[in-house]
């Protein structure tokens, strides 16, 4: 297929953002600024982490809606939790951060961007997400994501249906992102959580036992 004018827009922008940024990024990037970010925006998960609820209750009764609903939170997720605080650090210009973690999620001709903000994800972090696993997948949690994005497509574009299984799997995608690896990046960047999303720096609350 070939590429629209906004197609080549989008990767003329992102080229130039990486040729700015991509050299000196990992090493002039600091995790200071991935806390800085978190203990501002405390409640960033929040709106996916009600999606992801939202999922599980439909899923059971329509798994066509509980895809879609879980695909909201899984990207959602990623790009609130793990991206956006990278690339705000590197841009630091919200309007940008935006348009550059979108890009990066969704638009195939960005796999140089996506693969410096990987790796700064990587280095402070802790996580790799070009070759993480689920346990017992056999497929990165990418490429999963990916095929999840796939079908959503294709119930937004074409009225198709999603089985069960798809809809589990999408189930399952978003809940690694949110309840397993937003949580781990939380707890290295010294904070811990409350309610599962609400991002705490107070360690006092944390040794009463109230997280």
């Amino acid at each position: 297929m070939s590429m629209s004018h906004e197609d080549y827009a989008y990767d003329q922008y992102m080229s130039d953002l990486y040729e700015e940024h991509g050299k000196e990024a990992v090493e002039e990037f600091t995790g200071e600024r991935l806390r800085s970010y978190y203990s501002q925006n405390k409640l960033l998960a929040k709106p996916a982490f009600d999606f992801l609820s939202e999922a599980k209750k439909q899923n059971e009764l329509n798994p066509t809606i509980g895809l879609l609903f879980a695909v909201i939170a899984m990207e959602v997720g990623l790009k609130a939790t793990l991206l956006k605080p990278i690339v705000h650090g590197l841009v630091h210009d919200e309007s940008s951060a935006s348009l550059i973690t979108d890009l990066t999620v969704s638009h195939t001709g960005m796999d140089r961007y996506r693969t410096l903000l990987l790796h700064i994800l990587k280095e402070h972090g802790g996580v790799d997400l070009n070759t993480f696993k689920r346990a017992k997948s056999d497929k990165t949690l990418w490429e999963e994501l990916k095929e999840m994005q796939k079908i959503r497509n294709s119930i937004m574009h074409r009225a198709d249906k999603a089985s069960k299984e798809s809809a589990d799997l999408a189930l399952d995608v978003a809940s690694e992102i949110l309840k397993k690896i937003f949580p781990e990046i939380i707890t290295r960047m010294g904070f811990h959580l409350h309610d599962g999303y609400r991002i705490c720096a107070n360690w006092e609350c944390k040794y009463k036992g109230s997280t």
